[in-house]
């Protein structure tokens, strides 16, 4: 059993070493700036979001929930560990740091860019509002980036921490669907309630899909639109070919792995579903030929392979894949 951080602790914690790191003494502009940045895990929040507080300027902060999870007392052993009630207790200190950096944040005028999978709606637009209320300026950026991708590089993510031995938590698919789906709903949200100022919706590589003002005639008219389509639109061959590349890889790794948590396996399963259903039909390849065929056969064998280390507790689909003829985030364990 692992005990909470007591409340002292804590509070020194966040003053001694969280926000003198996070809010430097330096200069900040006359019309502080508040934003969300949105998406689930694996989508590309933390590259738009450290290019959004460098456009910022000097004085905005950029805090994200993960990265807190390092002041932490023990962090390492903790985040190694199993045990529900430890992460619980992680859980617990982390989202009180989170809490008290806004509030200062908001309090002390600094401009700040919050990134995070904001699963209740209702909690970000209140927040939004508190800060409109305190005179920052108000806005929100979604990162749309297919199912697919994100979830192979939460995978790629988890592993390349244990090839290298650092700690690292694993996300399970169930967690990141729930952030899937709840990115929708946050964006019908401030379509429905004009929550911030400005609403941006964004490609994992960055590219601008919709920018809206409130103010403007056409409001926020066409962002659900612009997300959708970003989350559905099909991978061109070169992603397919690389997505692919790094899942047979990631495979391989973990299969040289003993011990590895059950939900590895679990997201490994859902990988090699979605390749045969919705990737390798994106190779454009003759449908029968040697290569597509070769590539559906590894896929079925290691899919086959899988299926039998998930645990009866975490079922999955039995029902054998439909084969349909015919990026992922870079730095994966076989880079």
């Amino acid at each position: 059993m692992t005990a909470d951080v007591d409340v002292a602790a804590h509070d020194q914690i966040l003053r001694r070493d969280i926000l003198p790191l996070y809010f430097p003494d330096t200069g900040q502009g006359a019309t502080p700036t508040f934003t969300l940045v949105a998406g689930q895990p694996g989508a590309g929040r933390a590259r738009i979001s450290s290019a959004l507080a460098r456009e910022s300027g000097d004085g905005t902060a950029l805090l994200n929930g993960e990265e807190l999870r390092a002041f932490y007392p023990g962090f390492v052993s903790t985040s190694t560990n199993i045990d529900p009630e430890a992460e619980a207790a992680l859980a617990r200190a982390v989202s009180g740091w989170v809490s008290a950096s806004i509030r200062y944040a908001r309090e002390q005028h600094r401009s700040l860019v919050l990134e995070g999978t904001f699963g209740n709606g209702a909690a970000a637009a209140g927040t939004a509002r508190r800060f409109a209320e305190a005179g920052f300026t108000t806005r929100l950026v979604v990162v749309g980036s297919r199912r697919a991708e994100s979830l192979l590089s939460v995978t790629s993510k988890y592993l390349r921490d244990v090839q290298a031995g650092r700690a690292g938590g694993l996300i399970s698919r169930q967690a990141h669907d729930e952030a899937f789906a709840a990115t929708r709903n946050l964006m019908a949200s401030v379509e429905d309630g004009l929550w911030v100022d400005r609403l941006t919706v964004v490609g994992r590589d960055g590219q601008v899909l919709f920018d809206g003002d409130q103010a403007g005639a056409s409001g926020f008219v066409g962002a659900g639109r612009a997300l959708a389509e970003a989350q559905s639109a099909p991978m061109g061959r070169f992603d397919a070919t690389q997505w692919l590349s790094e899942l047979h890889h990631l495979t391989d790794f973990a299969a040289t792995r003993r011990q590895l948590p059950n939900g590895v396996a679990e997201l490994l399963v859902d990988l090699h579903e979605t390749s045969l259903r919705e990737v390798i039909p994106q190779l454009h390849v003759p449908a029968g030929g040697r290569f597509a065929t070769a590539m559906e056969q590894k896929t079925v064998a290691s899919l086959v392979a899988l299926r039998k280390t998930v645990p009866l507790a975490s079922p999955v689909d039995a029902a054998a894949p439909v084969l349909v003829p015919g990026g992922p985030e870079r730095g994966g364990v076989s880079r």
